[in-house]
């Protein structure tokens, strides 16, 4: 669970970057706010150490409400400090898609661990 709590941690990082500095970022045309979750949700299923897909899933859900939750109240309050008003309805919206879209990412990360793990198998039969 720690690597998760990294993983998200970053996230959160790397988005505030994108969004305090958001001219460094001009060639991704705003998608990096939906590639970043994306990538996260990926990667909180990838460094998971099981081999059943039910195993990944309460992490990953955890995972992925703590990122979009934290990442966009921080978003709100940067905006707010800029345009004086903060927005919760739509704060919350953002939130529940960026953490659709991790979760998305991260049964994207599933189909690649149990293709590995189906390849690992099949290698370790052929050994025998």
């Amino acid at each position: 669970m720690k690597k998760i709590y990294l993983i998200s941690a970053l996230t959160v990082l790397s988005g505030l970057l994108f969004v305090l500095v958001p001219g460094w970022f001009k060639f991704l045309w705003g998608w990096q706010l939906l590639l970043l979750p994306f990538i996260a949700g990926m990667l909180m299923v990838l460094v998971q150490n099981e081999n059943k897909s039910y195993h990944f899933l309460p992490k990953l859900i955890i995972g992925s409400f703590l990122t979009s939750f934290v990442f966009v109240i921080l978003w709100q309050l940067i905006e707010y400090d800029h345009d004086g008003y903060f927005i919760l309805l739509g704060a919350l919206q953002m939130a529940l898609v960026l953490s659709i879209v991790c979760i998305l990412g991260g049964l994207v990360g599933i189909v690649i661990r149990g293709t590995t793990l189906l390849i690992e198998k099949y290698e370790n039969n052929e050994k025998k």
